[in-house]
């Protein structure tokens, strides 16, 4: 039986960037025995996690996932180039310019970055392997700001990059010191001949909050996109941003882009329990649940209110109440069943809450420690540091309590498998203790 392989590229030149990278190419089971066969390709950023572990550990394991899913007839069989990133040139090379990039702590080389795979690595690959060339069988891949490069990539050039799949992607600059967010991505006017699949998690603290690319679903709706023919939202509320959570779901766009999802076997609704007659728009998610852990909004969900007359739910799932009070939300599919969701519309929803949060250190804690538990924290006492800061509603946050020089909390055998998490559903007081701390990496 053939047997998949990576081919490594070491220090890729590229004129256009006037540096290197390495490049790692997946060629599928049968490319050594079918040598007359073509493949569709897959460009995925961040190429150094796609099949490796990364300077975390985590990998997305991208072809371990592909082997299984072939092998199992789910889908077609394809070539995979991953694409080292630039280390310390990454922010700059995955942001394209607008109106935003002057306020941004980094020039925007993203369009730079754009004609590097264009115009030398897509061509250096069709010369290379036996590629299928054409843009519908031509894709493009990446999270967090490997996401937001591969929008405007697929969105600038869809004669090139006909399938998109963008994973937590990053469309707003998070400033941690102000703890607030600015958009930096382009607005297409113009429906392009793409097929999209986006998603995000619910516990990604502050560096994608869910909200933002569920505001993106909603604009690529508006611009003609169709749920489950051209676009796919995938929603995990449990999910966090690492490559391990990316691993989990990412048969999702595989299985979309270039295979069959199947059938879902269940459904699920999920959302804000809370919306407001004025203030923050709040959501519902009824999801589609498919084998593997996939949940995927389902975009022709029809919804029923008790009382009827309570709220209005458009198709976009945002809640717009009628009237104060308790009311439930019902997602009926067929022989897939129902779920319930409980409402209570408040005359007024603020946009964000209080949350405080207390840590206590080891006595071995240096005297200039620089900590953070989902927010940076400021020492106000011996072996105590606190933060006080008005977080985004709905928020969910999922993180290791560490030290900037690389001091990782850590249970009492020195492991790190201590993870905090809290949602922001109203106004919190948070105190946590650290046992021990065990040295892992700087930031």
């Amino acid at each position: 039986m053939s047997c998949a392989r990576i081919i490594t590229f070491q220090s890729f030149y590229s004129t256009v960037m006037n540096n290197v990278r390495d490049i790692h190419i997946y060629l599928p089971p049968s490319y050594d025995r079918d040598t007359q066969t073509r493949y569709p390709v897959l460009y995925v950023h961040d190429g150094q996690n796609v099949f490796h572990s990364g300077f975390n550990g985590q990998s997305w394991r991208l072809d371990h996932v592909c082997n299984r899913l072939i092998s199992e007839g789910r889908m077609e069989e394809i070539i995979i180039v991953a694409i080292g990133n630039a280390g310390l040139l990454r922010n700059e090379e995955y942001a394209h310019g607008g109106p935003f990039a002057e306020r941004l702590p980094y020039p925007c080389r993203g369009e730079a970055y754009e004609r590097f795979l264009i115009r030398e690595l897509k061509p250096f690959v069709d010369r290379s392997f036996r590629t299928k060339r054409e843009s519908r069988d031509t894709g493009l891949m990446g999270s967090s700001r490997g996401g937001l490069v591969t929008y405007h990539l697929g969105f600038n050039r869809p004669d090139v990059f006909g399938k998109v799949a963008m994973l937590s992607p990053y469309f707003y600059q998070y400033h941690e010191s102000s703890l607030s967010h600015e958009p930096i991505f382009n607005q297409y006017e113009e429906k392009g001949p793409l097929k999209l699949w986006i998603d995000t998690g619910g516990m990604e603290g502050m560096t994608v909050l869910a909200d933002h690319v569920r505001e993106m679903a909603a604009r690529l709706l508006r611009l003609g996109y169709r749920y489950g023919e051209e676009l796919a939202f995938g929603y995990f509320p449990e999910a966090v941003h690492n490559e391990e959570a990316w691993a989990d779901r990412v048969h999702g766009p595989l299985l979309f882009l270039f295979g069959h999802l199947g059938e879902p076997d269940g459904v699920e609704l999920t959302g804000s329990r809370v919306a407001g007659m004025e203030g923050k728009p709040t959501y519902v998610h009824p999801l589609l649940r498919y084998a593997g852990g996939l949940t995927i909004v389902d975009g022709e969900a029809e919804l029923v209110l008790h009382p009827e007359d309570s709220a209005h739910i458009d198709e976009h799932g945002l809640i717009v109440p009628r009237s104060i009070g308790d009311c439930c939300v019902r997602y009926e599919k067929g022989r897939l069943g129902s779920a319930l969701h409980p409402l209570t519309v408040l005359p007024h929803l603020r946009e964000k809450a209080n949350v405080a949060i207390r840590v206590r250190v080891p006595t071995d804690t240096p005297e200039d420690a620089r900590i953070h538990a989902g927010i940076p924290l400021v020492k106000k006492g011996v072996g105590i540091y606190e933060a006080e800061a008005e977080l985004p509603l709905n928020a969910g946050f999922s993180f290791h309590i560490t030290e900037e020089s690389g001091l990782m909390e850590a249970d009492h055998e020195g492991k790190v498998s201590v993870q905090r998490h809290f949602v922001v559903n109203g106004d919190l007081k948070l105190q946590y203790e650290v046992i021990q701390w065990t040295r892992g990496q700087a930031f």
